[in-house]
């Protein structure tokens, strides 16, 4: 247990290793994983540099002046997302408008297709993770504040099969191109504890105890307070968060664990062992 742990940055050692423990104890036909997708399955940036996300991906489909008012939105939002500052009125807004501004432009999904295919790459040890899972039959489910349809391919690209995939549905015309979006499945930061919540709730009667995965501060709610879940946060970025005054403390109030490695090898020990 404790070389498991040693891949981990862990303030709270002793509660870490207390749910460990019962995660082991539990053993695999017990647990489910579940995992957030954009800066958690994927990386922040990818090889030429530049930060990718499905929100991303298809902002760069959209005409010049509509890229630059999602940018103004970004610049506006995600800071607060970082840090837990962002409201429920805020999320909202940031979503629906991002959603209105793809039905507006004429976005072909032959185009989306296109690009994800080599866009979005995998953070390393994804694909493990989820094989594991599978070898383990432990349920991986993705709960995302992203594009389902571009998480759906992006699963295809690397042969990962989630239990379930929770994610905004985007709607298509006739052509192929973006109409709307279906409202009962907009997933964003601040409601993820609310979405699949009868799925999840089946998942976690027969497997009370969970791995969680994300990478801010919001996504420690995936599943609820549920004391049974090891939560595990992806830092992407150490070297600027480690400047932050008090950012650590707000970690570690919410999750167990956390990885400042860019990989998800950690977590597939914790499944490998289990």
């Amino acid at each position: 247990m404790e070389k498991v742990l040693e891949k981990f940055v862990c303030r709270d050692k002793k509660r870490a290793a207390a749910k460990l423990g019962e995660l082991m104890r539990a053993g695999a036909d017990r647990v489910f994983v579940v995992t957030d997708f954009d800066r958690t399955i994927t990386p922040l940036h990818n090889e030429s540099g530049e930060e990718i996300s499905t929100w991303g991906l298809l902002s760069r489909k959209l005409p010049k002046d509509i890229q630059l008012a999602e940018i103004e939105l970004y610049k506006k939002y995600r800071p607060l997302e970082v840090v837990g500052k962002m409201t429920v009125e805020d999320a909202l807004e940031w979503w629906s408008v991002n959603l209105d501004y793809y039905q507006k432009s004429d976005l072909r999904w032959a185009d989306i297709e296109n690009e994800v295919k080599e866009a979005i790459p995998a953070r390393p040890g994804a694909v493990d993770l989820f094989g594991v899972c599978r070898e383990k039959k432990i349920p991986a489910v993705i709960l995302s504040a992203g594009i389902k349809d571009v998480i759906d391919l992006w699963c295809q690209k690397y042969k990962v099969r989630s239990e379930m995939i929770l994610s905004t549905k985007l709607c298509f015309d006739d052509r192929g191109y973006v109409c709307g979006w279906d409202k009962d499945s907009l997933v964003h930061t601040l409601n993820k504890g609310e979405i699949g919540r009868k799925d999840l709730a089946a998942l976690k009667q027969s497997r009370p105890h969970s791995i969680l995965i994300g990478d801010s501060l919001d996504d420690a709610a995936m599943i609820g307070q549920n004391e049974s879940s090891l939560r595990v946060f992806v830092d992407n970025r150490p070297e600027k968060n480690s400047k932050t005054p008090g950012f650590y403390d707000k970690v570690f109030e919410k999750f167990d664990l956390t990885i400042q490695s860019q990989t998800l090898f950690p977590v597939v020990g914790i499944v490998e062992a289990l």
